[in-house]
């Protein structure tokens, strides 16, 4: 018997019409409104069950944000094993030990990273690669609040998981894991950016990238993809006369990174046997304020579908 999206617990019912009820799908969201009589996805799972399936694309994946002159398939950020060979094999041990290391303490959030009052009256800008279109600039003291925004939005859904009665303690643990992955990638949106020592070094950078490349195939929604226009484009942070930049790709990546957390995040808590339909819902909120402060971002996606939006 062919299993439907209607059957699914993460079918969410959105409207009613004649010819049956419409709705939106909690776990692949990014699939837009479709009537719950529809071939469900390998994701399928009844209410009740206790497992949480990682989201699948159903056949619908979104294309792979791809860079110039890279195969299809490859993430918006890539490193190839010849290039990634070529600038290890050359150091020596001590030097390949402290690249590795700082890999690592960046992974990992070790580094000291200190903004202070320093950049907080100067600005961000999105710069296309052609220089003749127009840049989106952003004001670092915004872009710094959108920041403190989320992580308040996040303290607020952690506090609540924590007090819920019906969760065992065991299961608070596993989304308190989910939560606090998207700590981390908020606080990446923050301060990765600046610049450490070494960061001028050829293998830092390749090895910096290689750490953007697996977060990027470890997602657990497909992928969106970065709008033409700012593929080989760069991100700029400036106060008075410094600046620092890097590449789009680099900052897109950890874009995308926070949105898929944020997304895998409200999909379990949403199909969670243990938390009520309107616990969830609500917890869901703070994770929609989320959405709601990152659409700045949206002129980014290539795919409609793939913005941030604040509405259930």
């Amino acid at each position: 018997m062919e299993l439907t999206c209607g059957e699914c617990r993460f079918f969410k019912v959105t409207g009613e019409r004649d010819d049956g009820r419409l709705g939106v799908c909690r776990l692949e969201k990014v699939m837009g409104v479709f009537r719950e009589g529809m071939r469900s996805c390998s994701s399928f799972s009844r209410h009740g069950e206790a497992a949480v399936p990682v989201a699948n694309d159903g056949g619908r994946r979104m294309r792979a944000p791809i860079r110039r002159g890279e195969s299809a398939g490859a993430p918006a950020v890539y490193v190839s094993g010849s290039a990634l060979k070529a600038v290890l094999e050359g150091l020596g041990t001590d030097a390949l030990k402290a690249a590795l290391g700082a890999a690592l303490e960046h992974a990992a959030m070790l580094r000291a990273s200190d903004l202070g009052r320093h950049w907080t009256s100067g600005q961000m800008e999105l710069l296309p690669a052609d220089d003749g279109l127009r840049p989106k600039a952003v004001a670092l003291e915004a872009y710094f609040h959108k920041i403190v925004m989320m992580r308040d939005n996040l303290r607020v859904l952690e506090q609540k998981v924590n007090s819920h009665a019906q969760l065992h303690d065991a299961e608070k643990v596993d989304l308190q894991r989910r939560v606090t992955l998207v700590y981390q990638a908020v606080g990446d949106m923050g301060t990765a950016w600046l610049p450490a020592p070494g960061d001028d070094r050829d293998a830092a950078v390749r090895l910096r990238d290689l750490l953007a490349e697996v977060q990027l195939r470890s997602l657990a929604l497909p992928a969106p993809t970065l709008g033409e226009r700012w593929i080989g484009g760069r991100v700029q942070y400036s106060v008075d006369a410094e600046s620092v930049e890097e590449p789009m790709e680099r900052f897109f990546a950890r874009l995308v990174v926070l949105r898929d957390r944020l997304l895998a995040l409200e999909a379990q808590i949403a199909a969670h046997p243990h938390i009520a339909p309107d616990e969830a819902d609500a917890m869901g909120s703070y994770i929609r304020r989320c959405y709601g402060t990152l659409t700045t971002y949206n002129v980014l996606f290539r795919e409609r579908e793939a913005y941030f939006t604040s509405s259930k």
